[in-house]
């Protein structure tokens, strides 16, 4: 009974231990809610099999840049420049407002690493004010 009882403390102890490992391992690289620091280019999604009315963006070729405490962006389309605050909503979604502007971006992670689905949004919701999305490439490619 006694080398049952140490067997088992044993494999305990070793399985708490990987614990932390193994969730560690999940994708830690990926946010969900956040977009990771950098720049990126928005561009149209690619279409599927059947084309849709409302494809493209106005936003395409603007570039979001991203700082270090990701919470601080810029949207820069040709010669204008708009900074910005990125807040998380809920497990995978980002809101992007920019100064007192009533609209602004809704974003989603995809399953591709490193690229973003968004809308153009009513600022801070997930209400979308133009029927195309985008997509958001980090740069550079």
């Amino acid at each position: 009974m006694m080398i049952f009882r140490r067997v088992f403390v044993a494999l305990a102890t070793a399985a708490m231990g990987a614990a932390p490992g193994v969730a560690a391992a999940e994708e830690p690289w990926i946010p969900r809610n956040i977009v990771p620091p950098g720049e990126y280019l928005v561009i149209t999604p690619p279409q599927g099999p059947i084309p849709t009315t409302f494809s493209g963006t106005p936003l395409q070729n603007c570039r979001v840049n991203v700082f270090e405490d990701r919470v601080s962006v810029d949207l820069v389309c040709g010669a204008q420049h708009f900074a910005g605050r990125q807040a998380s909503h809920g497990p995978n979604e980002s809101y992007l407002t920019f100064g007192a502007s009533p609209l602004g971006l809704a974003l989603t992670p995809q399953a591709t690493p490193g690229m973003w689905m968004g809308t153009v949004t009513v600022a801070n919701t997930s209400a979308p004010v133009y029927p195309a999305g985008f997509w958001l490439r980090p740069l550079p490619l």
